[in-house]
């Protein structure tokens, strides 16, 4: 997703100063208008706008905090991965110590999203806090939801991620009754296409999982791990998750089994096991 907003950015004719840890897969973005440093430090140097696009609480730690990247002194950092609430209002606090402007900003979207310029921001902050970095989430966006203050677009985005695993769970057990009582899983996947129980996760995810092509738009260890900080997100909150509470437990089997870097959708091999015709298999 960070390939598809830098892509965005230089398509709008913004100048970009990029740093992947995985370099070999932005090499093609380089031009007259961009820049790729070995390291965050140096990339964040001279930058009006930081954009984080990370995955795990971890690498965060690693690519910003020991990186020395807020010693770059950037104006305005954008955190547009999914971060634990302890360590963005970290972040927060050494920004401000810094007088670095930071906001929590999730995104949601698969990669072809980003790719499109229509991924869906949600910003911990209102809008007029922001207007300065409006031109970044008009190139990258289809739209922007302002959540208020700092933490509650991490708090939004926990709660969305929690109810698209949460829907998808529930699809793919409505396949485990219908075939175990003998009902064909195509004649289901009809019926609920046709209904009040269509969604975009069911548009979305239906035709991957019933061909078998589990090509990852979001992995199941990058749900696995919001599921689990939404979790702790509902211990802060004393909020009773009666449907929900064993999520982990599935997405924990879906590691087990070996599908971490697979899209969740692949979690169907461990519940529903729909299986596609053999001509139609990847």
């Amino acid at each position: 997703m960070g390939r598809g907003i830098a892509s965005n950015l230089l398509k709008n004719g913004h100048k970009v100063r990029l740093y992947s840890r995985n370099p070999e897969k932005i090499e093609d973005l380089k031009n007259e208008n961009s820049q790729i440093f070995n390291n965050p430090k140096e990339a964040a140097k001279e930058s009006d706008l930081v954009i984080l696009c990370l995955t795990e609480d971890e690498v965060v730690e690693k690519e910003v905090l020991r990186s020395g990247l807020l010693d770059s002194n950037p104006k305005v950092i954008l955190d547009c991965g999914t971060t634990s609430l302890p360590l963005t209002f970290r972040l927060a606090k050494d920004c401000a110590q810094r007088k670095i402007r930071f906001y929590d900003c999730p995104m949601t979207g698969s990669k072809n999203a980003a790719r499109d310029g229509q991924i869906l921001f949600m910003i911990g902050a209102i809008q007029e806090e922001v207007e300065d970095v409006r031109f970044f989430l008009d190139a990258c966006g289809k739209n922007t939801v302002y959540c208020g203050k700092v933490g509650d677009g991490q708090k939004a985005k926990l709660a969305l991620n929690l109810i698209q695993a949460g829907i998808f769970e529930v699809y793919m057990e409505g396949f485990t009754l219908a075939q175990n009582a003998g009902v064909n899983a195509e004649t289901l996947k009809e019926i609920l296409l046709q209904s009040a129980a269509k969604s975009g996760i069911a548009e979305f995810k239906f035709p991957f999982v019933f061909s078998g092509n589990y090509e990852t738009h979001f992995s199941l260890k990058n749900m696995r791990k919001d599921v689990y900080h939404a979790m702790e997100l509902a211990e802060e909150s004393k909020t009773e998750l009666s449907l929900l509470k064993n999520l982990p437990v599935i997405y924990d089997s879906g590691m087990k089994a070996g599908f971490g870097e697979n899209d969740f959708c692949s979690l169907n091999e461990v519940t529903a096991k729909i299986r596609p015709p053999k001509s139609e298999r990847p």
